[in-house]
C-alpha cells in the first residue's frame, strides 16, 4: 500500500498523518522542471520519530532490534541549495553516536511543486553498518516554503547487504535555520547528471536475443542494486531499482566494496607506494610489522599477503577459512587496530610454504594495509597510505566523494580496513574503468604491482580450480581456454570481487562489465560472451 502524491505533500506540511510507503515512481509527477528557490543553513532534525514502521525481510545474522530505529543517526544537516541541486556539507559520516548505524547523504534537487509556491527537496541518504560495508539506501523527502521546511520523511527501500534487508519509513519534524554563510558547493559530489546510455539498448542494437546481463535468470530482481557495461566512453546501465520503484537518483546510489577494496586499497595502494618510494612487495612481514614478528612470518612477504599465499591456514580448502567464526569475529568484532592486527597475526598455523598456496583471508589484506602505513611512517613523511597516497590520487581520477571514506579502526590509530569498507558511486566505475584500462596498456615502470595482477600471470595461483579462476596481487582472474572465443591463445580476464554478489571484470575489448547485487550470485559468463559479439576480443584467430 503507497501513500498518495497529493497525501504525501499534506504530511510534510503537517496537514495529514504517514500511513503508508511512498512508491517512488510517483514522485516525478508531484514537480516541475522549474528549481525551487535557492537556501543554505542547518537542518535540524528531531531524533526521535513522530512515527516509523520496519519490514525486515532477512535477517541472517540475527541483527535486528527495533531500537536501531527509535533514534535517528544524526541530528542535523548543513544543506544549501543553488539552481536547484541540494548539497550535504558532510557527505559520510563514518562515527555518529548511533549504536549501530552510520550516515550518508548526497546530492539532491529542489523542484518546484506542480500548482504550489513551494517546493519538494529530495536527497539521497544512507544507512551504513557500523565496522561493516552494508549499504542501506533510501530517499530523504521534504516541502520547502521559500522560509521553513516542517518536516522530513525518510524512506529506505533498497540495500546492498546479503544477509540483512529492511523496509523503512520515519517522519520527522524538522526546522530550517538559513544562514548565507553556510553556503556550500557541489565540489566532488560525482556527477549528478552522468551521461547515461540504458543497458537495455544493447539487446536491440546487437541483436543479443536473451538476457545476459544481471537481468538474466540467474538473479533474482530485488537482489540487484545495478549493474552496467562500460565500452570506453559509452556507459551503458541499468536503473538503480528498489522494491518500491526506481531510486529518483541512480547517480547518487551508494555502492558498497566490499572486497573490491582488497584490489582498489590493497593492490593499488602497494602501487602508488612503490611510486614514490620504491619497491615494498618483496619486504618481509616480520620485520614490516611488529605484531607478526613470529617464525611463520619470517618468509612471508608484502606480495604474499596481496597473494593471498601466507601458507598460514587452517583449512585450504575455498572460502572455509573466511566463513568460520575467528574471521568472522576478526571482520565484525575486532574494532581497534591492536585487536584486529593481534587476531590477524595469531589465527592461523604455517601449514605451508609461503607463497605456493592460496587460501582466502580478510585479515591478509588487513595485514598489507598496518604494513604499509609502518613502513611509511618509519621511513618517510607520510604516515597514512589512504589518507594522503590513494585518497588523492583517486580524486585526481575524478572520483567523487565517496571513494575519499573508508572504515577505520576505532581508536587513535585509525588504521583503514584496506580489504573492505569502501564507498563508490556509479560514476567512479567509468573512471575506474578508464584508469584499469590505460594501465594494461602503458608500458612505463608505475603501477607495477598493478600491471602484474591485470596481465597475463606466470605466478598467479589457481583459487577456485572448477572455475579457472586464479589469483594474483589482490586481483582475480578468469581464464578462458584457448579457442573459447575464436582465440589462438588463452584469454585471461582480471575482475574484481566484492562479498554477496559484486563483479567488475576487466574485458580484454577494454570494455568492462560491473553488477552489485546481494543475493550471492556471481554469474556473468553470458556477459563476457556477449562483450566479444559486441566487440570481439581477438584482431586475429
Amino acid at each position: 500500500m503507497h501513500i498518495h502524491s497529493e497525501g504525501l505533500i499534506e504530511v510534510l506540511e503537517g496537514k495529514k498523518r504517514l500511513s503508508s510507503g511512498i512508491n517512488f515512481k510517483e514522485l516525478p509527477k508531484l514537480t516541475t522542471e522549474e528549481n525551487g528557490q535557492d537556501f543554505s543553513g542547518t537542518l535540524t532534525i528531531n531524533q526521535s520519530p513522530k512515527g516509523f514502521g520496519v519490514t525486515v525481510l532477512r535477517d541472517e545474522k540475527g541483527l535486528h532490534s527495533d531500537s536501531n530505529f527509535t533514534l535517528f543517526p544524526i541530528d542535523t544537516i548543513n544543506l544549501s541549495s543553488i539552481d536547484g541541486t541540494v548539497v550535504p556539507e558532510v557527505k559520510i559520516n563514518l562515527a555518529t553516536e548511533h549504536p549501530y548505524f552510520n550516515f550518508h547523504a548526497g546530492l539532491g534537487t529542489n523542484k518546484q511543486l506542480e500548482s504550489s509556491k513551494n517546493a519538494l527537496i529530495t536527497l539521497p541518504f544512507s544507512f551504513l553498518q557500523k565496522n561493516a560495508n552494508c549499504v542501506h539506501n533510501g530517499i530523504m523527502l521534504a516541502v520547502y516554503d521559500g522560509e521553513q521546511i516542517l518536516n522530513t520523511v525518510f524512506q529506505i527501500s533498497s540495500e546492498t547487504c546479503a544477509y540483512y534487508k529492511f523496509d523503512y519509513i520515519a517522519l520527522h519534524e524538522a526546522k530550517l535555520n538559513q544562514d548565507e554563510s553556510k553556503t556550500l558547493i557541489a565540489e566532488n559530489h560525482g556527477s549528478s547528471e552522468a551521461k547515461i546510455t540504458p543497458i537495455n539498448s544493447l539487446y536491440s542494437s546487437y541483436g543479443i536475443k536473451t538476457k545476459v546481463f544481471a537481468d538474466s535468470d540467474n538473479f533474482i530482481a530485488e537482489n540487484v542494486s545495478l549493474y552496467g557495461l562500460i565500452d570506453e566512453n559509452i556507459h551503458y546501465s541499468s536503473a538503480c531499482q528498489t522494491r518500491k520503484g526506481p531510486y529518483p537518483l541512480c547517480n547518487q546510489m551508494l555502492l558498497p566494496s566490499y572486497s573490491l577494496a582488497k584490489s582498489l586499497a590493497g593492490t593499488l595502494g602497494v602501487s602508488l607506494v612503490e611510486n614514490n618510494y620504491g619497491s615494498v612487495s618483496k619486504l618481509s612481514v616480520a620485520e614490516t610489522v611488529e605484531q607478526c614478528n613470529g617464525k611463520k612470518w619470517q618468509d612471508v612477504s608484502l606480495e604474499d599477503l596481496s597473494d593471498m599465499a601466507t601458507g598460514n591456514f587452517i583449512n585450504p580448502t575455498f572460502d572455509l577459512d573466511e566463513a568460520g567464526l575467528k574471521q568472522t569475529g576478526f571482520v565484525f568484532d575486532k574494532l581497534t587496530d591492536a585487536e584486529k592486527i593481534n587476531l590477524a597475526c595469531s589465527v592461523y598455523p604455517r601449514k605451508s610454504k609461503s607463497g605456493t598456496r592460496f587460501v582466502y583471508h580478510t585479515s591478509d589484506t588487513y595485514i598489507l594495509g598496518k604494513a604499509l602505513n609502518e613502513f611509511l611512517a618509519n621511513n618517510t613523511e607520510v604516515e597514512d597510505y589512504y589518507a594522503e597516497l590513494l585518497s588523492p590520487f583517486l580524486k585526481n581520477l575524478g572520483m567523487s566523494y565517496a571513494i575519499e571514506a573508508s572504515l577505520r579502526t576505532e581508536d587513535e590509530i585509525k588504521q583503514p580496513y584496506t580489504g573492505w569498507g569502501m564507498y563508490l558511486l556509479r560514476d567512479d566505475l567509468k573512471k575506474l574503468s578508464t584508469f584499469i584500462h590505460e594501465q594494461k596498456e602503458d608500458q612505463s615502470e608505475k603501477f607495477s604491482f598493478l600491471k602484474d595482477a591485470l596481465k597475463r600471470p606466470n605466478d598467479a595461483l589457481i583459487a577456485i580450480p572448477g572455475a579457472n579462476i586464479f589469483y594474483n596481487n589482490g586481483f582475480w582472474l578468469r581464464k578462458y581456454n584457448k579457442g573459447t572465443f575464436g582465440c589462438k591463445e588463452d584469454t585471461w580476464v582480471p575482475f574484481m570481487s566484492g562479498f554477496g554478489g559484486i563483479t567488475l571484470a576487466f574485458l580484454p575489448n577494454n570494455m568492462t562489465y560491473y553488477y552489485f547485487s546481494d543475493g550471492y550470485t556471481f554469474a556473468w559468463d553470458s556477459a563476457v560472451f556477449a562483450s566479444n559479439e559486441i566487440k570481439p576480443f581477438c584482431t586475429t584467430k
